[in-house]
């Protein structure tokens, strides 16, 4: 498990996240995939902890209008847009980092953690949090990134290291590691590790599906273009290697979660 950012303090990171509030995004498919993902959320009391500028919550707030929604995020410049975006639709609070969530027992039929437990110093007690805030029958839906998607990663290392001029070696690293994040705080973590953070905090991992998969390959313009202009999606590899088994070998893992 590589770590950068671990030894800033609560407000550098905060300080940080708001200073790049609004270059942090996500693929373009991201959004609507995790919203399809969820299946159907219909009239369901909604939370998406680390909302970030409300990508996500603007998509569930258009495709389930009869749910009701609520957002948290640490950074005060990621929610101030957020806030721009999506109105009176959701209800937004800022949290600090200390992992507490201000919301009762069971509050929640359904909570969204995206992108969000790599960024934590202590990812455990953060989701044992959100098993508090959960109905005993509700789901939660976390999205990560995953390193076992570059098997070859630690010869990788080496050769941005020994290279460190060649921008080329730097595309076939995990962009949590130190060479490539522009997060301020992150951490690098495989599928076990993340199942492992999952168990510990009390829930059952239920469905796992992989995205991006040869993460390396596409980090190439002319394979990124191939998958723009629909020649090669990806999203039809990605199918592939989810029906043969193989979603451990994509770069972004989403897993629905119940509650032991």
């Amino acid at each position: 498990m590589i770590k950068v950012g671990h030894d800033l303090s609560d407000v550098e990171i905060e300080q940080r996240y708001t200073a790049v509030a609004a270059s942090l995004t996500m693929p373009r498919y991201f959004y609507s995939f995790v919203a399809q993902f969820a299946v159907n959320i219909s009239a369901l009391r909604v939370l998406d902890v680390g909302c970030g500028n409300g990508q996500l919550l603007a998509e569930l707030i258009h495709r389930f209008p009869g749910s009701h929604f609520w957002g948290t995020e640490l950074s005060s410049g990621r929610l101030r847009l957020a806030q721009q975006s999506l109105g009176y639709h959701a209800l937004l609070l800022q949290t600090g980092v200390d992992g507490y969530i201000p919301f009762k027992d069971y509050a929640f039929d359904l909570i969204f953690v995206t992108e969000v437990i790599e960024h934590l110093k202590q990812p455990v007690l953060f989701l044992q949090e959100i098993y508090r805030i959960l109905a005993p029958s509700g789901r939660l839906v976390l999205t990560t990134p995953n390193s076992d998607a570059f098997p070859l990663w630690p010869y990788f290392v080496a050769l941005a290291e020994k290279y460190p001029d060649v921008a080329l070696f730097q595309y076939f690293l995990p962009y949590e590691h130190p060479k490539r994040t522009v997060q301020p705080i992150d951490t690098v973590l495989s599928s076990e590790e993340v199942r492992s953070i999952l168990c510990k905090s009390g829930f059952t991992p239920l469905r796992l599906y992989g995205r991006e998969a040869f993460p390396f390959l596409f980090a190439f313009p002319g394979f990124r273009g191939l998958d723009y202009r629909g020649l090669f999606p990806r999203s039809h590899l990605d199918a592939l290697f989810n029906k043969l088994g193989l979603a451990k070998l994509c770069y972004r893992m989403f897993w629905e979660c119940g509650k032991v």
